[in-house]
């Protein structure tokens, strides 16, 4: 039963059209806006702002960064603020775009530099920058940074957008054509079935998503490279001011796993929706409406409660990247884990649904 439905919901014409696009779109986002986008910098032997892009943008970056690689110390902050002087030393009298590409190629170690000083200018001791890391490691991370910016943009838009559109037939679709009088009828028509169908629509939106993933490892890697597995995430300007301690590496892992529980939760959403609704049409609309409501709005400054509340629904645990740029907590616990337990329980509470509206299911004829 389950290698029927999960045959059926790969040949439907939109999952497979919506997947091959996500490929193609992937690679467009890549190339003309991240690996071939140019980026400026001050050239020094003509006195004017320059672009680079591709490898020669990659190897200019990965310079930069090995003359601050290693542990974070007082004395690779002062270094950091000496590069920035020599910089606006360099483009003095010059037009602004030549002040600004002379350290625009320092700005991951310019954010680093603008969280640690006081307003007062003066430098805060490490450890109380970062209260929860024994050390910060700086280091180039291009590739794993851009991965995972990737990951919580278009990936998390495109998997948000295979779920809805892939599952939410799965029920509906059969009680528009009427077959669900056939099925329902079968032995284990409103039993086993119902268990089988949520098990192969999770066992293909995770597949998918895993063949994305590899698709971004080799994209990523191939031309970036897989440095910086092991550097902090505070390397990058997005997680400067972070607290958390980890690195590249475990932020990847830790995003893989919340994405695919992120996954699981909006399939059982869609299901049951799928479930409750009289036609896919119906059931796509409500699907999408519900998965995509929590970041249409914005309530941090009018109610700042309903907005952290918004922010541990499904469709931000595939946009988690966001959740390490700054730490937050629910009554002291930390979000990752929050999200975790909430999008637990909703996979739970609605497969329990999702049996129980099939099985009242009535057949209309």
């Amino acid at each position: 039963m389950i290698k029927a439905e999960r045959t059926k919901i790969m040949l439907r014409k939109p999952t497979k059209i919506l997947f091959i696009a996500g490929v193609i779109l992937t690679l467009a986002y890549f190339f003309f806006l991240q690996f071939n986008y140019a980026s400026v910098y001050y050239d020094y032997d003509t006195g004017k702002m320059s672009t680079v892009s591709g490898f020669a943008a990659v190897e200019q970056r990965k310079e930069i960064a090995g003359l601050f690689e290693g542990e974070l110390t007082q004395d690779t902050l002062e270094r950091i603020q000496q590069k920035l002087n020599e910089a606006e030393n360099a483009t003095k009298g010059r037009d602004e775009n030549s002040v600004f590409a002379a350290t625009h190629v320092y700005r991951d170690q310019a954010a680093i530099l603008e969280y640690v000083t006081n307003p007062d200018g003066s430098l805060k001791e490490l450890q109380v920058a970062y209260p929860n890391s024994k050390s910060v490691i700086l280091g180039y991370c291009d590739g794993w940074d851009l991965m995972l910016s990737g990951m919580g943009g278009v990936l998390s838009l495109l998997m948000c957008l295979l779920v809805v559109i892939a599952l939410s037939p799965v029920f509906a679709e059969e009680y528009s054509s009427h077959t669900d009088s056939v099925i329902c009828a079968a032995r284990y028509g409103k039993t086993k079935l119902v268990t089988a169908k949520v098990i192969a629509s999770l066992e293909t939106v995770v597949g998918m998503y895993i063949v994305y993933l590899f698709f971004y490892a080799v994209l990523y890697g191939g031309f970036y490279g897989f440095d910086g597995w092991n550097v902090s995430i505070q390397s990058s300007l997005h997680y400067a001011s972070s607290t958390y301690a980890i690195t590249f590496l475990q932020m990847f892992l830790i995003s893989v796993a919340l994405n695919i529980l992120g996954i699981m939760a909006l399939t059982v959403i869609t299901l049951f929706l799928s479930a409750r609704m009289g036609s896919p049409v119906s059931a796509l609309i409500i699907s999408c409406i519900v998965s995509f409501l929590p970041v249409l709005f914005d309530f941090t400054d009018s109610i700042p409660i309903l907005q952290k509340m918004q922010e541990i629904c499904p469709i931000f645990m595939l946009h988690i990247n966001g959740v390490f740029a700054a730490m937050k907590t629910y009554a002291g616990i930390i979000q990752p884990i929050i999200m975790i337990v909430f999008n637990l329980g909703i996979g739970v509470v609605f497969y329990v649904l999702i049996k129980k509206t099939f099985k009242r299911h009535q057949v209309i004829a």
